[in-house]
């Protein structure tokens, strides 16, 4: 069956007007030689109209070499369904293409053209069509005319819930299509009327095979018969000798301060039962996961210690933290930022700036004499600010790599950054589209930190902005697959959040294996959430507590995210084979450090960094030892009623 582009003349003026563009930019630059890449494909989105009944409307995609990584939208009228998610998501589409075809995404630009039309798209729904057909232009791959897809595109490309199935469906089948992508968890399908219907069986009535996937990887293989599917990495697979003692290394300075503060001998249980799993956990070799449960211990410690302080012991506290806090921070500016070191530059930079957020949280408490609350945030600034001295301990026995221009790190970060904003709006403009109130109270500190990524990129401080930028869009990623878990009777579909968790965690450990692997990082953080994950993961399968199972989740898009964004940086500056040694790390003493416990550490290995592998295993060094995933707040969806 093959069908015909419709590209319509003012789409062709604006992709000669791009093309001469770039030609002339290309020229520019000191008459340089530069192949101009331009292709185009016609995919046909299944929509919904607004009685409800189904449609196919054209798409017509077009890639463009070189580029700048930006999406052009032409359609008269633009979608309006949920119409802030249409732009969005056509960004995030490319990103994800990009990555997938093992292509830096801002080598590409894109012009997606939607057919005039009154009938409404429903926002991202085309979204992980527009994907494969990115993937297929810069791969030179066609797509077979006889599947047609409807499901939105996730930042980890994971497939994400539509409306409007059953009418899709029927519209396909009218139109002659033989096989319908339908997101994973929909098979089973409940109208806004409260009819169920079996996709699958309904797709057979009328003669189209319905097929769900969770992945654009199993998309592609449908359209294109490339298969993509992700191979079965075992975890341990990816703990290397290095791993191994460094987080060794972070566990015994947390257990070195669990002994010198005396918090070993409290009584008080929300102190002694972390110690005492952190203590469990060290004896099992799972290092980090220890150190962050002792990391918690020892903040619920200091919590305890503070009670008795008066008003004025807290203020002198607040004002040597603060002195400390500001030590370490002149300390750092003085590191040069290399592809060894980006990553634990960039988490020692955010650990700074949680810290001095809590400060100036607990100074508006003691200004406003609720001393409760200032309590709580000067015990977990104290933890914070103390093991800051073990990061740079870890950041001073890390020596080579190649040195990282500030242009480049400029660059590098304003596209994380754009990146964080879409996923944002993404998210935002999903809640508000169904109503997700829950979500959306849970979404003003992620606005709250994608406002502050903007104010620090303003100020030059690149690191911080990109460490912001990288927890931004994982923290997006675990919402949106919250969002869409499919409710019966009031309750989250455990057995759909039970699949969704289980393959995160394979791309995971797939993401890093290939960070670890192909271009020798030392992907450090996000191979700690994984374990991390399986912590909260034997949790849930001892608790059956919903939130256990979302925290795991969570921490597993993190090591996803994490792992894919260094491998990116790495692949798009050609770096992966910049070698760096870890040498024997030693204690440092900054500023009032009550640990002096040292451990000799010698690793002397050759690993090759990339500008972007250490940025994105970093960033997690924000949520490493010294944020305890404890501080992730489980998100509550509020049962939406159909």
């Amino acid at each position: 069956m093959v069908r015909p582009n419709k590209l319509l003349g003012a789409v062709v003026l604006f992709t000669l007007i791009l093309v001469l563009g770039t030609l002339i930019l290309a020229l520019a630059n000191e008459w340089q030689q530069v192949i101009i890449y331009v292709r185009s494909i016609t995919i046909h989105a299944l929509a919904v109209s607004s009685n409800d009944s189904g449609a196919v409307i054209n798409i017509t995609v077009t890639a463009i070499k070189p580029g700048s990584g930006y999406v052009y939208i032409a359609s008269s009228p633009l979608p309006t369904v949920e119409s802030g998610t249409f732009p969005s998501s056509s960004q995030i589409a490319a990103l994800v293409a990009t990555y997938l075809a093992n292509q830096p995404f801002n080598e590409y630009n894109f012009l997606v053209n939607v057919e005039p039309t009154t009938l409404e798209i429903g926002g991202p729904s085309a979204s992980g069509y527009m994907t494969v057909a990115m993937w297929a232009l810069i791969t030179n791959h066609t797509l077979n005319p006889d599947v047609v897809m409807t499901g939105m595109i996730l930042p980890d490309g994971l497939i994400g819930p539509v409306g409007g199935l059953p009418a899709k469906i029927k519209a396909a089948a009218q139109e002659g299509y033989e096989v319908v992508l339908i997101p994973y968890g929909q098979q089973i399908y409940q109208t806004s009327s409260g009819q169920v219907i079996n996709l699958i069986s309904y797709g057979r009535s009328l003669g189209v095979n319905v097929i769900p996937v969770m992945d654009v990887r199993q998309a592609i293989y449908y359209f294109t018969g490339v298969n993509m599917s992700i191979p079965l990495i075992q975890a341990q697979a990816l703990k290397t000798t290095a791993y191994i003692n460094v987080t060794k290394f972070l566990w015994m300075r947390i257990y070195d301060r669990i002994i010198s503060t005396g918090a070993i001998n409290s009584t008080d249980p929300n102190v002694s039962s972390y110690i005492k799993r952190a203590i469990n956990y060290a004896n099992q070799g799972m290092y980090y996961t220890a150190a962050s449960l002792g990391f918690q211990g020892l903040i619920n410690y200091y919590q305890d210690e503070m009670q008795n302080y008066t008003a004025p012991q807290l203020e002198n506290l607040l004002n040597q933290l603060n002195n400390e806090l500001q030590n370490y921070e002149n300390t750092l500016q003085q590191y040069n930022v290399t592809t060894a070191n980006i990553d634990l530059i960039i988490g020692i930079y955010d650990r700074v700036f949680d810290a001095q957020q809590s400060l100036n949280a607990a100074s508006q408490d003691l200004m406003s004499n609720d001393i409760g609350d200032a309590i709580t945030n000067l015990a977990y600034a104290k933890a914070r600010i103390e093991t800051l001295s073990d990061w740079l301990a870890v950041l001073n026995a890390v020596k080579g790599g190649a040195p990282i221009s500030r242009d480049y790190l400029e660059e590098l970060t304003n596209m994380y950054l754009v990146y964080a904003q879409s996923i944002t709006e993404y998210t935002l403009s999903l809640s508000n589209a169904i109503g997700a109130s829950g979500i959306l109270q849970n979404m003003n500190s992620i606005t709250q930190e994608v406002q502050e990524a903007q104010n620090n990129y303003q100020d030059g401080l690149y690191p911080l902005t990109l460490a912001q930028s990288l927890d931004v869009i994982s923290s997006n990623d675990a919402i949106l697959h919250l969002l869409f878990t499919p409710v019966m009777n009031g309750e989250m579909s455990a057995g759909y959040l039970i699949n969704v968790t289980n393959y995160v965690k394979e791309l995971a450990i797939f993401n890093t294996y290939e960070a670890e692997n192909t271009c020798n990082l030392f992907p450090m953080l996000a191979i700690s959430y994984i374990d991390f994950g399986n912590y909260y993961l034997t949790r849930y399968n001892s608790t059956g507590n919903i939130y256990d199972l979302e925290a795991t989740l969570q921490l597993y898009e993190l090591a996803a995210s994490y792992s894919q964004a260094l491998y990116e940086l790495a692949s798009s500056t050609n770096s992966c084979n910049a070698s760096f040694t870890i040498s024997s790390i030693m204690p440092i003493e900054i500023m009032n450090n009550t640990a002096n416990t040292s451990l000799n550490l010698s690793l002397n290995q050759s690993v090759g960094y990339s500008v972007v592998p250490l940025a994105v295993g970093i960033t997690l060094i924000v949520l490493a030892v010294g944020i305890a995933i404890f501080s992730i707040k489980s998100l509550k969806i509020t049962p939406l009623k159909p």
